[in-house]
């Protein structure tokens, strides 16, 4: 890979201003690392461009057709970000909170003939006086990323135009102004597709995995899935993971917890769904009636909203019959079958 260009600026939303510093040949490295970890970020969200002509987006495409004047639109993008910032900050003010400091660095990298990948970040930097001369220093960490907010841009150039081939962005809060205000990108995946997504996926590689060995077992994790995507909530994909298999004791030698887990810790890369999102049970209206044939003319229907149906329902043989017994709660219903 070919590095094109490299800039850091210092953000100071006090005073208001963007300062540019140089970058010398020893901060490469961390760049380079910076760049490696902001991609591999299993956070990340996928975005979209929606319109062609934003500020960021428009300097994006030119640092690739004109490389020669990058430093422009490299302070160009950071003074938008500055902006972006005072707006949030202003929204937040009188709620006692405040916009993390730091630093943007920007870098755009030739990663084959034609294909380039472009890094905005916001990462953390401690500033201190130089006792030798009293000046100010900044630094960052080597042995940890605080890395506040990134994202990258991978595009591909054919002859004047500039494709943005996929955008991946992340937060480290719920703040929206990093990628609505200051990128100006529309998420590629909302929560209600998220949502929709996960629950499909998951069910399906259960339902694959599991059921031919147990379908009791089934049953029971698929209910657990359930339950938990039925409550509006900040959802996060691992662990969500863990507490479907936490209490899980396979009933089949066969099933192997270990291996179930990593199928589904790979299912994001393989179903193309996010890990962090906010749970729209609405989305999953089609999906979380589960039907089961029982004879002819006879089903038994379970709502979403049972959560505890795995220990209401169990088969037991009566005088040689196969016999499906159901807890009943309803008086009524007692009765008339009583």
């Amino acid at each position: 890979m070919e590095t094109i260009f490299t800039s850091l600026h210092i953000l100071d939303l006090d005073n208001d201003w963007v300062k540019e510093k140089e970058v010398p040949a020893s901060f490469a490295p961390f760049i380079l690392d910076t760049l490696e970890y902001a991609q591999a970020n299993e956070k990340n969200k996928a975005y979209m461009v929606h319109n062609e002509h934003t500020q960021v987006v428009s300097c994006i495409r030119q640092m690739v057709l004109e490389p020669e004047k990058w430093q422009a639109y490299a302070q160009s993008i950071a003074n938008k970000c500055l902006e972006s910032e005072k707006l949030a900050q202003a929204k937040i003010y009188r709620m006692g909170s405040a916009i993390k400091k730091g630093s943007l660095v920007q870098t755009l990298v030739k990663k084959a003939e034609d294909e380039y990948i472009y890094m905005v970040a916001k990462i953390e930097h401690s500033q201190w006086l130089d006792s030798s001369d009293l000046s100010e220093r900044v630094g960052f960490s080597l042995e940890k990323k605080s890395l506040w907010k990134s994202a990258v841009f991978s595009l591909v150039q054919m002859d004047q135009e500039v494709l943005f081939s996929s955008i991946q962005g992340y937060s480290d809060t719920q703040a929206k102004y990093w990628t609505v205000s200051f990128l100006e990108l529309d998420e590629a995946r909302d929560d209600a597709k998220n949502t929709y997504s996960v629950f499909k996926a998951v069910d399906n590689e259960l339902k694959s995995a599991i059921e031919p060995v147990s379908k009791k077992d089934y049953v029971q994790l698929s209910s657990e899935l359930q339950n938990l995507m039925n409550i509006p909530q900040d959802f996060q994909y691992e662990q969500c993971v863990d507490q479907i298999l936490e209490k899980y004791h396979p009933s089949e030698e066969e099933v192997e917890k270990d291996v179930m887990k990593d199928c589904l810790m790979a299912l994001p890369e393989r179903k193309k769904f996010d890990t962090e999102f906010k749970v729209v049970p609405e989305s999953l209206n089609n999906r979380r009636t589960k039907k089961f044939h029982l004879s002819k003319g006879i089903e038994l229907t379970v709502r979403s909203d049972a959560v505890e149906y795995p220990d209401k329902i169990s088969a037991v043989t009566i005088d040689g019959k196969r016999v499906i017994q159901i807890v009943c709660d309803d008086d009524e219903t007692y009765e008339t079958f009583q």
